[in-house]
């Protein structure tokens, strides 16, 4: 009986650490380059758990900024698993910060865009 209570407590102090050493990869069907403000960039989000496994029911978001203005964009699912889909508008031209949470692991980091002014 000592044995089992003593392989349970480990196991529930196991379990925790196993899913903290996750990690999941982004896949983007497309990159802000060529946006233009207050136009729509429509970009999906393939979220696979350590790159192989596809991610249901996390909640990503795309995250732009520049300067002191800041926005989030929520990623909503699609009728694939794992893929998620942003709409994200740029509020005005100039270069921007942009980043990912991939709703799973960590914040995703890319170089920063230029975004052009809106067509007339």
């Amino acid at each position: 009986m000592r044995k089992l209570v003593a392989a349970l407590a480990l196991v529930a102090v196991l379990a925790p650490a196993a899913h903290a050493g996750g990690w999941a990869t982004v896949k983007l069907s497309s990159t802000p380059n060529g946006a233009r403000a207050g136009a729509p960039w429509m970009v999906n989000l393939t979220v696979l758990q350590h790159g192989v496994t596809p991610l249901d029911g996390i909640q990503p978001y795309v995250r732009i900024s520049q300067g002191t203005v800041a926005r989030s964009f929520m990623a909503r699912p699609t009728a694939t698993t794992g893929v998620y889909r942003a709409r994200v508008v740029f509020p005005k031209a100039g270069m921007w910060k942009w980043s990912i949470w991939d709703g799973f692991s960590r914040t995703h980091t890319y170089k920063p865009v230029k975004v052009t002014r809106a067509a007339v």
